[in-house]
């Protein structure tokens, strides 16, 4: 069984040490691109928006042409 020693212990912190970084890093990559793809999401919600505006503006516009020239549906 081999030895215990500081120096060995040393050796197996850094070498966690090492790899808890790189876990860091990947995590905080996956963050960013996380916020992006909400960011994008947000976005795609605002068309949508700005979409269902110009339709129920439409609607109303169409309503008041139907009521001008009294069409109705028989």
């Amino acid at each position: 069984m081999p030895q215990i020693t500081n120096e060995l212990i040393y050796k197996i912190l850094k070498h966690l040490q090492t790899g808890q970084a790189e876990i860091k890093s990947v995590l905080a990559e996956h963050t960013r691109q996380m916020i992006k793809i909400r960011e994008d999401i947000n976005d795609l919600r605002g068309d949508d928006l700005r979409y269902e505006s110009v339709q129920a503006q439409m609607m109303n516009r169409l309503e008041r042409i139907e009521s001008r020239l009294n069409l109705t549906d028989a």
